[in-house]
Order: C-alpha cells, then sequence, then structure tokens
C-alpha cells in the first residue's frame, strides 16, 4: 500500500510540474484518488481515463470561452436575441453534460461496489462546469 501511495504521490508530482502552461486556466486536474484504495489494474485504467478527459477538458473550455463571448455579444447587442442565447446556452450545458456522463461511465466501470460508494461522496468535484 506505500509503494501504491508513493506512485500516487509522484504521479500528480510529475504530471503537475510537466503541466502545460495553459492549463492553469482550466479548472479538471487529477485529484487525489487514495481514498478509493484502488489496486493497479484500476489505478493503470483511472490513470487512462484521467488523461484522456485532461485532452477532453481542454478542448472543452477553448471553446466554452468562445460561447461566453457569443452570450456576452448578445448581452451587448441593442436587441436581446433570445433564440441565439438560449441555442447557445443550451450547447454548452449540453456538451459539459455528455462530457461528464461519458467520464462517469468510464470511472463507474473500473470502480467496485465499495469504491463507488466512496467516490459517490465527492462527486460534486467532478462535476463539469
Amino acid at each position: 500500500m506505500k509503494i501504491l501511495r508513493i506512485f500516487l504521490l509522484l504521479s500528480s508530482l510529475f504530471l503537475f510540474v510537466n503541466a502545460d502552461d495553459d492549463d492553469h486556466k482550466y479548472k479538471h486536474s487529477y485529484k487525489n484518488l487514495e481514498y478509493l484504495e484502488l489496486n493497479s489494474s484500476q489505478l493503470e485504467k483511472m490513470k487512462d481515463i484521467l488523461i484522456d478527459f485532461k485532452h477532453k477538458y481542454k478542448d472543452f473550455y477553448e471553446d466554452k470561452e468562445d460561447k461566453e463571448d457569443i452570450l456576452e455579444d448578445i448581452m451587448e447587442d441593442k436587441n436581446f436575441d433570445e433564440k441565439l442565447y438560449f441555442e447557445t446556452l443550451i450547447d454548452l450545458k449540453t456538451r459539459a453534460a455528455k462530457l461528464e456522463v461519458e467520464k462517469m461511465s468510464k470511472i463507474h466501470k473500473i470502480l467496485d461496489e465499495k469504491q463507488r460508494e466512496k467516490f459517490a461522496d465527492y462527486l460534486q468535484e467532478w462535476e463539469v462546469e
């Protein structure tokens, strides 16, 4: 168990040190998962999921910034375009929800029942904003 904790700590440190400069503006990062007591196979799968979603989140947050610019433009315009505002907002929220569901589905598959219960206690930390 000590080896696993050391590995998690070193992996987190490695990922933090090697993070891209632009990553600071993205809210999702690698979480401390020690409380789940993942076995080595689960740990490797979780690592793969988190790396995959790190890239997906980067794309999402770049797109989110563009959508927020559109929403700001609509608000600044003389005439408020309710339809465009609604469609832009729904598109943004739908993409975030789909991303979260995809991630949670993959994580759910690798956890056992006890781990899922523990994970559920921290579910809010994993929400896409």
